[in-house]
C-alpha cells in the first residue's frame, strides 16, 4: 500500500516487500516465515528500536520542556515560520508561475496573430500589390 514506505523497510533489512498484484495466501505465509525464521531480520530490528529509542528526554519530558520553552518567550514568535505573513498568492508561489507563464503565453499570442495575419494574405491579394507596383 505505501511503497516508499516498505522500500525504506526492506533497504533497514526488517522488512519483505510482497507484489500486490500477485499476492497469493503462499506468497504472504512464505514472508512471514522468512521475517519470523530469519535472525538477521530480528538483529537489524533491534538495531533499528535501540536507534529509535536513543534519546536525551522521553516523549513527554520532550513536550513539557517545548510548552515551557513556549511560554518563557511569550508565544516564541521566533519560531513561527516566515509564511505566516506571506499572501495565499505568494504562499503558493502563484506571482513566480505568473511571471514564468506570461512571456510563454505572450510567445505564443504573438505566433497564433502572426500565423492568422500570414493566413490572411492570399494569392490574388499579392497579384494585387504586384500590378500596382508595376503600374
Amino acid at each position: 500500500d505505501q511503497r516508499l514506505n516498505i522500500q525504506g523497510l526492506v533497504k533497514r533489512g526488517v522488512a519483505v516487500m510482497l507484489d500486490l498484484d500477485q499476492l497469493s495466501g503462499e506468497n504472504i505465509e512464505a514472508a512471514i516465515k522468512e521475517v519470523i525464521n530469519n535472525p538477521i531480520y530480528t538483529e537489524n530490528m533491534r538495531r533499528l528500536s535501540q536507534q529509535f529509542r536513543d534519546r536525551p528526554m522521553t516523549a513527554l519530558q520532550t513536550a513539557v520542556y517545548w510548552t515551557e520553552y513556549v511560554i518563557r518567550h511569550q508565544g516564541a514568535p521566533h519560531l513561527r515560520p516566515a509564511s505566516v505573513g506571506l499572501p495565499l498568492y505568494q504562499y503558493l508561489l502563484l506571482d513566480v508561475i505568473a511571471v514564468l507563464l506570461l512571456p510563454i503565453w505572450v510567445l505564443l499570442y504573438l505566433v497564433y496573430f502572426l500565423f492568422f495575419r500570414a493566413v490572411e494574405v492570399s494569392p490574388n491579394d499579392i497579384k494585387n500589390y504586384n500590378l500596382k507596383k508595376n503600374s
